[in-house]
């Protein structure tokens, strides 16, 4: 008999597949949303929303903060 926690650490977590061209870029926004939903699905949580945007950088000016 197994533990819940050893049943949960066999689970397959999905995770991004490797590319066969040797780069890495940033993932496209179609991708993100494909592995929102299979990150929840593996988990059982629902998926009501899209995934979370990460906020965009304020622009690097150069001048040092006073």
């Amino acid at each position: 008999m197994t533990t819940p926690l050893e049943r949960l650490l066999q689970e397959a977590i999905p995770v991004r597949p490797e590319r066969t061209d040797g780069t890495h870029s940033l993932w496209t926004e179609q991708e993100q949303d494909r592995h929102w939903d299979d990150l929840c699905r593996a988990v059982g949580a629902p998926n009501h929303r899209k995934h979370p945007r990460r906020k965009p950088r304020p622009a690097n000016t150069g001048e040092a903060a006073a």
